[in-house]
């Protein structure tokens, strides 16, 4: 069902006012099927009523945004820079009109929709790091579309060693639900090559297993500053070893200390598994000098 319009002061009046309410609903429904002469119609009609206030303003926004997008639409895919301006204007104007008009909820399904056409008239742009917010990656995870997420970041090369593409295919490898597989090895590399954005991110994805681990490790290693967050991983697999199966597949970066403590941490607990007693101790050894903070976390659970 199309998104009925939310607006308070009509809905209070709805006996009153009923005609109006009709007209603002028909707009909406016309705004959201993409039929342009409809919704300007029924904005016309609207103004004949003398309605007036964020309403009006909120559809004469739209309808000027779909104006645009049929006019330009024979001519395919956009450059970089045109891409960028009408994300802007997504996010600073289409969007908080759409939530006007349709109410928050009823607003994002078509927001996504939105979205999801930006990027295909992005897909022909290739990934240049000082122009990411315009790639159709960037683009999808606003739709939250994340399948196609990861088949456009799949199409950069080496994206696991840049940091943009690295944190896209983490947001949208965990929102469809594989963390426990490719998830977790790829947050970890997140920690590594962008600590202070992976923690910004594993913020956003509001996972509350996730955010019980975070607040664990903060009490236990106290970390002073984003730097230090680059050893979660590894802290991570010495407090859930559960974990270790997923982030045995992380491809750590060379000489990189709390990579290595990652591995170090997982070979002692495969030793632990198989007993091998005069190994363990010397792998120990090894953390120890590493990490003192690690090593006594990982102690602690001994």
């Amino acid at each position: 069902m199309p998104p009925k319009l939310a607006t308070a002061a009509l809905q209070l009046d709805i006996f009153e006012d009923s005609r109006e309410v009709v007209l603002c609903n028909a707009l909406a429904e016309a705004i959201v099927r993409g039929d342009l002469e409809a919704a300007i119609s029924g904005l016309a009609a609207l103004r004949e009523e003398d309605t007036k206030g964020r309403t009006l303003d909120a559809a004469a926004r739209l309808i000027e945004h779909l104006d645009e997008h049929r006019r330009d639409a024979p001519a395919g895919h956009l450059d970089a820079p045109e891409i960028l301006r009408r994300r802007k204007a997504l996010n600073e104007q289409v969007a908080p009109a759409a939530r006007e008009l349709f109410g928050p909820g009823n607003a994002a399904p078509w927001l996504a929709t939105q979205w999801r056409e930006l990027a295909r008239r992005a897909t022909a742009l290739p990934w240049q790091p000082d122009l990411g917010d315009a790639h159709p990656a960037a683009l999808y995870l606003q739709a939250n579309a994340w399948e196609l997420t990861v088949a456009a970041v799949e199409r950069i090369a080496s994206w696991r060693r840049i940091p943009q593409p690295l944190l896209w295919m983490t947001q949208a490898r965990w929102r469809l639900r594989s963390s426990d597989d490719i998830g977790w090895p790829l947050l970890a590399e997140s920690f590594w090559l962008a600590t202070s954005r992976a923690r910004a991110l594993m913020a956003g994805l509001a996972d509350p297993v996730l955010d019980k681990l975070g607040k664990r490790f903060e009490a236990s290693l106290d970390p002073a500053g984003d730097e230090d967050w680059a050893w979660f991983p590894a802290w991570a697999a010495v407090e859930q070893p559960r974990l270790a199966g997923a982030l045995a597949g992380a491809e750590a970066p060379a000489q990189l200390n709390a990579a290595t403590g990652l591995k170090l941490v997982l070979a002692l607990l495969r030793l632990e598994r198989q007993g091998r007693h005069d190994e363990i101790i010397e792998q120990r050894k090894k953390l120890r000098a590493l990490s003192q903070p690690l090593f006594t976390a990982y102690m602690k659970t001994r």
